[in-house]
C-alpha cells in the first residue's frame, strides 16, 4: 500500500498509433485532441502526461504544459495483413511497448506515484485526477462504472462492468512493479498494462493481496465507432453483430447528455 505521506503524482501515459497504421491520420489526431482537452480540463493539475508515437500530430505544439510527446522509435510501425487475430497481437506488442517507453521516461523527470494508460481515443471526467488523489493510499483503481459514447450518433451509454470492455480502466501503483532497465522484446510485461488483459486486472490485484479501489463515479468513457477503433474491426465485423450492438446501444440511451458531455470535454 502507498505511503499516505506521499503527494500523489499521477502519470498518464498515452500509446498513439503510427500514421501508417491509421485508418485516417486526420481522424486519429482529432480523436487524441479530444482525449487531452479532457486531461487539460483536470481541476487537479496533480499529474503528468506524455504521449507516445511514432509521428507527431501537427497540433501539439499548443498542448499544455503538463503534456508532452514522446518520439518513439524502439520499433517500427506494426504491418498488418488479413488475419485479424494476428493483427491484434502486433498492436497490442506496439500500445503495450509505447506504454512501458512512456512509464520510463516519465519515471526518469518526476516522482510519478501512479500511473495510467490512457487509449488515445477515450475521455476522462474532469476530476479524475481528483477522485484519483482521493483514492491514491490504494494499490489499484479499477474504474467498474463509465460510460460508452457512440461518436457517430451522440449517445451515450452507461455501463456498470466498464473494465471488461475498456482498456482504461486501471490505475495502479508505482509501488506495485518494477519498471525495467531496458526496452526489448517482452520488457513491456513488466508493467500490469503490459502483462495482465484489462478484463483480468481486478482479479489480478486481489490475488496478489493488494488494496483496490472501485469508484462509484462515471470517471472514463469509452469512445466507439470514432473512425479508429481497432476493436470495431474485430469484434463487429458482421450484420448481426452490428445490429446487436445499435439494439443495445439505444436501449441503454441516457437523458440529460449535454452535461455529461461538458464534464469530459466535449462540450466547451
Amino acid at each position: 500500500m502507498k505511503n499516505p505521506r506521499e503527494k500523489h503524482v499521477l502519470g498518464i501515459v498515452i500509446p498513439l498509433k503510427a500514421r501508417s497504421v491509421s485508418k485516417n491520420w486526420a481522424t486519429t489526431c482529432r480523436n487524441l485532441d479530444a482525449t487531452l482537452t479532457s486531461i487539460v480540463n483536470q481541476t487537479d493539475r496533480s499529474f503528468r502526461c506524455v504521449v507516445v508515437g511514432h509521428d507527431k500530430p501537427p497540433f501539439f505544439a499548443e498542448a499544455s504544459d503538463q503534456i508532452e510527446f514522446y518520439q518513439f522509435s524502439t520499433m517500427p510501425p506494426p504491418k498488418v495483413g488479413d488475419n485479424e487475430s494476428e493483427n491484434q497481437l502486433k498492436y497490442e506488442a506496439d500500445r503495450c511497448t509505447k506504454i512501458l517507453e512512456g512509464i520510463v521516461h516519465l519515471s526518469n523527470l518526476y516522482p510519478i506515484t501512479h500511473w495510467y494508460a490512457l487509449d488515445a481515443d477515450d475521455l476522462i471526467h474532469k476530476d479524475f485526477v481528483k477522485s484519483c488523489s482521493n483514492l491514491s493510499e490504494n494499490d489499484g483503481i479499477i474504474f467498474d462504472k463509465g460510460y460508452f459514447f457512440f461518436k457517430n450518433t451522440g449517445i451515450i451509454n452507461k455501463s456498470d462492468s466498464f473494465s471488461a470492455y475498456c482498456g482504461s480502466s486501471a490505475v495502479i501503483s508505482s509501488s506495485t512493479f518494477d519498471i525495467p532497465k531496458s526496452i526489448e522484446g517482452q520488457s513491456f510485461r513488466a508493467t500490469p498494462f503490459g502483462n495482465i488483459s484489462h478484463v483480468n486486472m481486478k482479479k489480478h490485484l486481489e490475488k496478489r493481496g493488494l488494496s483496490i479501489a472501485i469508484p462509484e463515479e462515471r470517471l472514463v468513457m469509452y469512445v466507439r465507432d470514432n473512425g479508429e477503433n481497432i476493436s470495431n474491426a474485430a469484434y463487429c465485423n458482421t450484420w448481426d453483430r452490428k445490429l446487436k450492438k445499435t439494439i443495445k446501444m439505444l436501449i441503454k440511451t441516457q437523458s440529460s447528455p449535454r452535461k455529461i458531455k461538458q464534464n469530459f470535454g466535449i462540450l466547451n
